[in-house]
């Protein structure tokens, strides 16, 4: 008995050890968002580029410190948000995310966080539009997936234009590309209202809930969530962050069944104002790319981790796949090639999707630098496969059978006489095709990954500097391919 409770205590002591460890270690709060979307929501701040900021940041960090979490950001385009969620990529996606019908049939959301509406924005001086119906006839621009492009939709006559960003669509209203702009109210305050090319009209359109997605897979953390916004409310700190942002309003207000006035200044909006300092110098604008420069390295560095291995994918696949296709049987015959017609014949876009997005759902989970190799890999080895196939078959058959004639094999007919000569012709446009690889991997972004033209994305949106940024990245782009055109230079001399 008395070594019973001697093994009891013992079990006790160690269980509240691995109990004390893991509060020491802490969970993680792995939240996604989309920092190309920029202000209000999560940005990165324009003096310390390292530094995020916007009011569902300062929520987000408020929210972990609640569950007792360190929270951990993933970068995923906007579209992406939702899919990456319910793959598992992270416990919850955060960015302006809309409370609809068809959201809440993929994922749970939280209890609203802000309530706001739509507004429709114009050139400085168009007195055309006073509300939603008399945008008939007209070019309107909006945000890709937003709950206001399903609204433009809905309304006869309106040319509906989307976007990635909303600083494009600014762009394009400031060139007349499109007649009027229609996004969320606190889009038109930190973009249109501060910018004396635009109006902002005072008619509210429809209203909007914003709210937390959350995969259905976890409920329990619905509830902790949950809990934690109503705390955050009934204490008034989340009112805090939202008056900081300049972002509280009647509908908010009436959300949260809070009609206290206002006591909070602010302080982030102006702090937001003042950092906008579209007119500078040709010496600051030196400093802000000397200051962005580590960034675009990373950038260039994931990019050239990317490329080079999945070229080296595509020529060894490329391989297989001819070799199968010029000498293997029927059957290897007619795979290789439908294969080959199915890569080639879908996008570059849809493969990568499919590879991280679909697989999951049946039981195949890989890394987002995985499925990038995978799929820039296996879509290059199919142009590589074509280009040998080219350059083999260009070898003439005479060639061949005398070399048959003189007692050499097959094999030895392939290795000694196909594929040097094939080579000398391959490789010009294999170079091509590796520069190619080099500029497509840009796509990779849309599953999570962060490389050298998301990052110009985030840079730009940030600093409003879309042309010195762009041949910055362009510069980098050069020198990652300009190894490939000299070794390819250098092999062409030797083969001649």
């Amino acid at each position: 008995m008395k070594n019973k409770n001697i093994c009891n205590y013992l079990f006790s002591f160690f269980t509240a050890i691995t109990l004390l460890c893991s509060f020491a270690e802490g969970e993680t709060l792995r939240w996604a968002a989309d920092t190309e979307s920029g202000a209000p929501f999560v940005f990165y701040e324009s003096g310390n580029i390292q530094q995020m900021t916007g009011f569902e940041y300062d929520l987000i960090q408020l929210l972990a410190a609640k569950l007792k979490r360190e929270p951990v950001f993933v970068q995923n385009a906007w579209d992406g948000l939702i899919l990456g969620l319910n793959n598992n990529l992270y416990d919850i996606a955060i960015n302006g995310l809309e409370i609809t019908e068809d959201r809440q049939k993929a994922v749970n959301f939280s209890e609203p966080y802000y309530a706001t509406y739509l507004q429709i924005i114009v050139k400085q001086g168009d007195t055309r539009f006073k509300n939603l119906s008399d945008l008939s006839g007209f070019k309107v621009g909006t945000l890709s997936g937003a709950l206001s492009e399903k609204v433009l939709r809905a309304q006869d006559g309106i040319q509906v234009l989307t976007y990635e960003s909303e600083t494009l669509a600014h762009q394009d209203l400031t060139i007349s590309r499109s007649d009027a702009l229609l996004f969320d109210a606190p889009i038109a305050k930190y973009f249109s209202e501060i910018n004396p090319k635009f109006q902002v009209l005072p008619t509210p359109v429809g209203s909007i809930t914003y709210g937390i997605a959350i995969s259905k897979k976890n409920p329990e953390l619905l509830k902790q969530i949950n809990k934690a916004l109503g705390d955050m409310k009934e204490s008034g700190e989340l009112k805090v962050i939202l008056e900081k942002w300049a972002l509280w309003n009647p509908n908010t207000a009436s959300l949260f069944n809070d009609m206290s006035p206002s006591r909070t200044q602010p302080v982030s909006f102006e702090k937001y104002k003042d950092s906008l300092n579209l007119k500078r110098s040709f010496a600051e604008s030196v400093e802000i790319y000397k200051k962005s420069l580590p960034l675009l390295l990373k950038g260039a560095v994931q990019t050239v981790k990317i490329s080079f291995t999945s070229m080296i994918l595509a020529v060894f696949f490329g391989l297989v796949l001819v070799t199968l296709r010029l000498y293997g049987n029927k059957f290897f015959q007619i795979a290789t090639t439908f294969f080959v017609e199915f890569m080639r014949g879908t996008p570059l876009l849809l493969q990568l999707f499919f590879i991280f997005y679909a697989l999951p759902s049946i039981g195949v989970e890989i890394s987002a630098f995985t499925a990038a190799v995978i799929g820039l890999g296996l879509n290059y080895s199919v142009q590589e496969s074509e280009i040998y196939r080219s350059g083999l078959q260009s070898v003439h058959k005479n060639q061949i059978e005398a070399a048959k004639m003189l007692g050499l094999t097959k094999w030895q007919c392939f290795w000694s006489i196909q594929v040097p000569q094939a080579f000398k012709f391959c490789l010009p446009p294999m170079t091509t095709d590796f520069i190619a690889l080099i500029k497509d991997s840009s796509l990779v972004s849309v599953i999570t990954l962060v490389e050298l033209t998301k990052t110009y994305s985030l840079l730009s949106a940030t600093y409003y500097d879309y042309v010195g940024f762009a041949m910055l990245t362009a510069l980098l782009y050069i020198l990652v391919g300009l190894p490939l055109v000299l070794l390819s230079r250098y092999l062409e001399r030797r083969t001649i």
